[in-house]
């Protein structure tokens, strides 16, 4: 057993540090995370320190080399195929979008015995809901499943309700932002991950959405975790946040393709000091330019100031495109 590099982090945040490794591709699958009564100890291959920075700034992680024992070879799909395999597993389905969807689904399946469907995408997020269209590729034939999140479940039919398990890193970051009793308003719920976890964490939670099919499981998810301080709502976010003016502790944003054209409502609901987590899809050249004018002229427009707490890189969401967060504080004078 020889040394290799690692980091230590946190023991209560050791699965969001692993979870965030191998989304950037600097998680070690070949050895085995060590642990002690405080802190775990993650093996990667290499470490990017400016991409674990943008995912948590606001933790701390220190870069070691450690004794890590090596894991028992297995033969993974990408040894199968001859090249990487990227999917997307959300509960017992994995998504797929690759010209060869059929042969990568024949050996997911082979490999991986908890995946019971595979499916395709038919096209891009659209429409007034922002969904998108399957095709099955193999397995059960289904869009509906059960997803387990930091503790939660959730359940969602995937051509009904846009949701990713990408954003996992990102909803738990949010969250540890927020505090009990503080209130919370999640403009575009969805099926409840931003919402529910904040709500777990002590916070009261106006979740709204104006997509049907969200709410309907939006509520049922609520009665599976047993979630009795969310406040659903279903109806447009221009409509419904007029009644919370002023009384947000936390406001989320996860509309990144519009999310701007609802700023100055957005604002008008944080209290003074209050944060809002404003969510974008921006080009490489320009990942936080547009946006921060955005916020600036939704400012003036109804008589606030602002504060940059925070901008990062969420995920990648297309070539030379990514999905950025914004968090800034507002100021009522």
């Amino acid at each position: 057993m020889s040394l290799s590099k690692g980091i230590k982090v946190p023991r209560n945040r050791g699965e969001e540090f692993r979870k965030a490794l191998v989304e950037l591709g600097l998680f070690d699958q070949g050895h085995r995370i060590k642990s002690d009564e405080d802190h775990v100890y993650l093996p990667i291959g290499c470490l990017d320190e400016e991409k674990v920075k943008r995912h948590f700034p606001l933790g701390e992680f220190e870069v070691i080399e450690a004794e890590f024992l090596e894991k028992e070879r297995q033969v993974s799909a990408e040894d199968i195929l001859g090249r990487p395999l990227h999917f997307e597993m959300v509960g017992d389905i994995a998504i797929v979008d690759s010209e060869n969807a059929e042969k990568e689904a024949s050996v997911l399946m082979r490999v991986h015995k908890h995946i019971n469907t595979v499916i395709a995408p038919q096209g891009p997020v659209e429409g007034e809901f922002r969904t998108r269209r399957f095709r099955h590729v193999a397995g059960e034939s289904k869009t509906v499943t059960l997803h387990k999140e930091h503790g939660l479940l959730y359940k969602v039919d995937l051509e009904g309700a846009y949701f990713t398990p990408r954003l996992g890193t990102e909803r738990l970051r949010v969250a540890q932002q927020v505090l009990p009793n503080q209130v919370v308003l999640d403009m575009f719920a969805g099926v409840g991950p931003f919402a529910f976890l904040m709500a777990k964490r002590g916070a009261r939670v106006i979740a709204m959405d104006k997509n049907p099919i969200a709410v309907r499981y939006m509520r049922a998810n609520a009665v599976l975790n047993r979630l009795e301080s969310v406040e659903i709502l279903e109806g447009d976010a221009s409509d419904l946040a007029r009644q919370y003016e002023r009384k947000a502790d936390h406001v989320i944003m996860n509309l990144p393709h519009s999310a701007h054209q609802f700023l100055d409502t957005a604002i008008r609901t944080a209290k003074n000091g209050g944060t809002v987590h404003y969510y974008s899809i921006s080009p490489e050249d320009d990942l936080y330019g547009q946006d921060s004018a955005f916020i600036e002229e939704a400012s003036k427009k109804v008589g606030a100031d602002f504060q940059v707490l925070y901008e990062g890189v969420v995920r990648s969401y297309a070539p030379r495109r990514y999905n950025v967060v914004i968090d800034f504080k507002v100021i009522w004078e």
